[in-house]
């Protein structure tokens, strides 16, 4: 019988809160390995806490975490350093230039990648004499990807890691996620850019109110919440269409749909993926489940990871 590989990140009934307001309520996922797996949701619907629990910066309340089979609260060096972790405004150090920072980070690995192809990759080497202090908010997601990816991680966290960056350093950054996949990285990000997910994603996680409230790929989510009432739903994509037949091609469409007696809505260019997220997650009031992204250098991650975030 053919064995398979154990998951890079399991998460069983993670609860985690903060005083009063509980940002995890019984979180349940998976993150296979040479797969992109992407958390999903709003503000304050616990992705962040989940991220942080995974990646040894939080204690869970109760549930359990694995990484790499292993708890990551209590993880040794050697476990740290096949994870590979990018966290929204991460601490890097203000003071120092950015393609020296990436250097450092390097040298913490046995075996990292050759820092003048990556800087050049994600268009580091542009700035890289620049103090990260007087980086702009794309040039410091760069540089964070690069120091998450640098150690050659089995295992990646990315947050956001498209956010700021203009449209064509976005592509790469995508390319490249998916180029860690097929290489037999276990990616998982959170992002709240569909750009990101389709066409992308293999697996994403909804997460609302500290709960998961759909899972699977971006078809079978879709497809489930479409079927959700008990009827069903005939999805047909139109590609290629010279706009000035689009009209006729919607007259066409809604002739057809009358004489059969069925409804039908017409959408030009938009996501499903988007339209289903919105309708799992539409904003309720309270108190947000959400905490700020921790302060922590990447660098220090392996010291941070012992002393729990309130």
């Amino acid at each position: 019988m053919e064995q398979t590989s154990p998951p890079a990140l399991e998460i069983n009934s993670l609860v985690r809160s903060y005083g009063p307001v509980r940002a995890a309520s019984g979180i349940s996922l998976t993150a296979q390995r040479g797969a992109v797996t992407a958390l999903l949701g709003p503000n304050g619907a616990g992705k962040t806490t989940t991220i942080h629990c995974a990646t040894g910066l939080l204690k869970p309340d109760a549930g359990t975490v694995r990484v790499l089979g292993r708890d990551p609260w209590r993880a040794s060096a050697e476990l740290r350093s096949r994870v590979g972790v990018m966290i929204q405004d991460g601490g890097l150090a203000s003071g120092a230039p950015a393609l020296a920072l990436l250097r450092y980070g390097a040298s913490l690995y046995a075996d990292p990648l050759d820092v003048d192809e990556l800087a050049e990759h994600l268009g580091i080497d542009r700035f890289a004499g620049t103090l990260v202090r007087r980086l702009s908010g794309g040039q410091r997601q760069r540089l964070a990807l690069a120091l998450a990816l640098v150690g050659r991680p089995e295992l990646v966290f990315l947050d956001e890691p498209t956010a700021g960056m203009d449209a064509s350093i976005s592509r790469t950054v995508r390319r490249l996620m998916r180029s860690l996949a097929r290489t037999g990285t276990a990616v998982v990000l959170t992002t709240h850019l569909m750009d990101d997910v389709e066409g992308l994603a293999d697996h994403v996680v909804v997460i609302n109110h500290g709960e998961v409230v759909a899972s699977g790929s971006p078809e079978h989510v879709v497809a489930s919440h479409r079927a959700a009432d008990g009827t069903v739903h005939l999805t047909a994509t139109a590609s290629g269409i010279a706009p000035e037949k689009v009209g006729a091609l919607e007259v066409d469409l809604r002739r057809a749909a009358a004489r059969l007696g069925v409804s039908l809505d017409v959408t030009t260019g938009a996501a499903d993926l988007e339209t289903v997220l919105l309708d799992l997650t539409e904003p309720a009031e309270g108190p947000s489940a959400e905490v700020p992204s921790a302060e922590v250098p990447l660098a220090d991650v392996p010291s941070a990871a012992r002393e729990e975030v309130r």
